[in-house]
């Protein structure tokens, strides 16, 4: 299996496949595609999806995939490093500060697994054509403004694929159990993990219609878990992407998780994972 690298933040190609496999290859970087035309199958980690012209798949650095195809397909691929989503930028003029939108971002990047296939809604098709559209053209005439131009596209495209993922697994949840809204709840918690003060049993009780005592006695019911044990351990799981995916210290994810200091985060992530948060980002250098 081959491993590919990357040398900008963030790159746009567009790529044609007429023979019938790809080669089975992984990424160190995230790769959203976009097919442009032709059909065939798409095999992430193992996993076989159809894809036709209009389909978009997101792979996080690791995944193993390759292509089967069935037709000539062209693709537009968008391959972004973690440098895209640098906490400070070095050129302020034609690249903001980004740090803000990974943080909403990584929804994605620990849900996007749970759709299977293309991670697109039909009803963003059209503007999403657009979208990819205009990309090339920016990547292929570059203009004046083209990096942030470009920047904001990859954003925008990833929003919407953010809001997509989080209505499939909330309309999934209610499939499963349509009189339960704990799915609702964990979203909720997801979406406002940065925010002390919104996951207060007080307040999440307040925004979902019950009383603190009856959420909590719910929630346990429902996941097994308390709210606290759950934010703590969501919390967790973004951390262990910040590790990998971030140039972000130890220090300043402990800040923005609203642990206590470094050594409180420390603690906290061995518990779990069985080594210090400064030990698993050691690992995962080398």
């Amino acid at each position: 299996m081959t491993s590919t690298q990357l040398f900008r933040d963030v790159e746009v190609s567009v790529k044609d496949l007429a023979s019938n496999n790809s080669g089975l290859h992984k990424h160190h970087y995230f790769e959203l595609i976009y097919v442009l035309e032709g059909t065939g199958i798409h095999n992430i980690n193992n996993n076989h999806y159809q894809f036709a012209e209009g389909d978009v798949f997101l792979l996080t650095p690791e995944d193993a995939h390759t292509f089967h195809v069935s037709s000539f397909t062209r693709f537009c691929i968008v391959d972004f490093t973690k440098g895209f989503f640098t906490k400070k930028a070095n050129r302020q003029e034609e690249k903001m500060d980004v740090s803000d939108f990974f943080k909403r971002l990584e929804y994605i990047f620990h849900n996007h697994h749970n759709v299977a296939g293309s991670i697109i809604a039909d009803d963003d098709r059209p503007i999403f054509r657009s979208l990819i559209r205009q990309l090339i053209e920016e990547n292929t005439k570059k203009q004046a403004f083209e990096e942030i131009i470009t920047q904001n596209i990859v954003f925008l495209l990833l929003h919407f694929i953010a809001r997509h993922i989080q209505q499939r697994n909330i309309q999934f949840h209610k499939t499963q159990n349509a009189r339960s809204t704990i799915h609702e709840i964990t979203a909720y918690i997801q979406q406002h993990i940065y925010d002390k003060e919104l996951l207060k049993v007080e307040n999440l009780a307040a925004q979902f219609n019950k009383s603190p005592d009856h959420l909590s006695r719910y929630f346990k019911s429902e996941t097994g878990n308390t709210i606290k044990d759950y934010i703590t351990r969501y919390k967790l799981n973004l951390i262990e992407t910040r590790l990998k995916y971030s140039d972000l210290t130890i220090a300043e994810i402990a800040d923005e998780m609203n642990f206590t200091d470094e050594s409180h985060l420390n603690k906290t992530f061995k518990n779990v994972f069985g080594k210090t948060a400064r030990q698993y980002k050691m690992d995962c250098l080398r």
